[in-house]
């Protein structure tokens, strides 16, 4: 059974993906995801993307995981 937990998980890992596969210049991907995960992700938001990293790594994109390590 799915919970909302869940359901928020999943979300955010498809808006990190889709953000690190839509950045507007194709240079330096991960600094440029860095750069949208402090301007607009929560403190909550960023700290539940970690633990997914840490978690299921498979489920981000490599870029995801290059900006989570250059922050």
């Amino acid at each position: 059974m799915s919970t909302a937990g869940d359901y928020k998980r999943e979300h955010l890992i498809k808006m990190v993906n889709q953000i690190a596969s839509n950045v507007p210049t194709r240079e330096d991907i991960p600094a440029q995801v860095s750069a949208h995960l402090r301007q607009f992700w929560t403190p909550e938001m960023q700290e539940t993307l970690r633990q997914i990293a840490t978690e299921t790594p498979d489920r981000l994109n490599e870029e995801v995981h290059h900006a989570l390590r250059s922050r």
